[in-house]
């Protein structure tokens, strides 16, 4: 359910910004692409409330409550088995009506007779190619945070996507109803998002996450930001007697991409990283999930099964944090 529109790239990517105070010539730095929007289910039920665009007085209309808003890195993955890298998607538009459905996330968790208000789902594509042979564009605007091209992305979205969507649509603009959700780089990229745009953000979930020495630190640094916001960790891998399979034939039984499984030994690799993020969250006292997942691999189909977690901790109040899915 729902509508999925496209914004083009010369409404995003042609706008003139500050990235980050860097020099840029032409697309050196974020590559033009369209950003698709999902609006959910019942978003059009009310289509006589006033808009951004008009002359309405802007604090009445911030009254009026407003969807909140997720922003999705590598969002070509989480929404169409057809488009995703491997063949399989987050089916991330599912969950959220199936949530919403059972009253756990949006306003159907108070107990009132209105319908859930679910979030418009901002997809935010990763950039394809490479800068130079070799170097993914991905790799450079979702990598550590102390990488010229990740501070671009991060700038763009907070600054150039945040206020179109706000402007475009019925959003809630306040921190507090807008996070960010990515999984492996794309989890740097979120966290790197919260911690350089806190006064935009508030929260971020971060799947099978690369972590950074940088972004390591600079979460050590901002305990005091942290500790107003929601953050979703979680992890895969080889756990306790509890092996990644080198081959899962599930990973293959789809009509793209068949060839592609993923890395079933990455998230082994990256648990390190993982355990050290912990910390900050932990000593900050922010409202902060941490999951493990023994087994799990690297990839758009093992993300999938347990999507409801992120989306749990991020959409619903505190009783509901505990939930452990369908």
């Amino acid at each position: 359910g729902g509508t999925v529109l496209e914004i083009p790239p010369e409404e995003t990517f042609g706008i003139d910004v500050n990235l980050a105070n860097i020099n840029v010539m032409g697309d050196l730095i974020l590559a033009p692409r369209p950003i698709k929007i999902w609006l959910p289910p019942g978003y059009h039920d009310n289509d006589d409330r006033p808009t951004r665009d008009g002359e309405e007085n802007e604090d009445a209309l911030r009254g009026q409550q407003g969807h909140p808003v997720l922003y999705v890195h590598d969002g070509q993955n989480a929404m169409e088995d057809t488009e995703s890298w491997t063949g399989a998607s987050w089916r991330l538009m599912g969950a959220l009506t199936r949530l919403a459905d059972h009253q756990l996330i949006g306003n159907g968790q108070k107990k009132t007779s209105e319908k859930p208000m679910l979030p418009i789902v901002v997809l935010l594509p990763s950039a394809e190619g490479d800068l130079l042979p070799g170097i993914r564009r991905r790799h450079l605007e979702y990598g550590d945070v102390s990488l010229p091209f990740a501070q671009a992305h991060a700038d763009f979205v907070a600054l150039t996507v945040k206020p179109l969507v706000d402007n475009q649509f019925h959003s809630n603009p306040a921190p507090d109803q807008t996070f960010a959700m990515g999984s492996s780089l794309g989890g740097q990229a979120s966290l790197h998002l919260l911690l350089r745009h806190g006064d935009k953000f508030g929260g971020a979930a971060c799947l099978s996450p690369a972590f950074g020495p940088a972004i390591l630190d600079q979460a050590r640094k901002s305990r005091e930001l942290l500790k107003e916001k929601r953050i979703y960790v979680d992890i895969g891998g080889d756990l306790d007697e509890i092996r990644v399979p080198t081959i899962d034939l599930f990973d293959h039984l789809t009509p793209q991409h068949w060839w592609n499984p993923g890395y079933f030994w990455l998230d082994t690799q990256l648990q390190g990283q993982v355990m050290s993020m912990r910390q900050a969250p932990d000593e900050a006292g922010a409202t902060y999930c941490f999951r493990q997942y023994p087994g799990g691999r690297h990839n758009e189909r093992a993300w999938a099964q347990r999507i409801d977690k992120p989306l749990i901790h991020l959409f619903s109040p505190a009783g509901l944090q505990g939930f452990d899915g369908f």
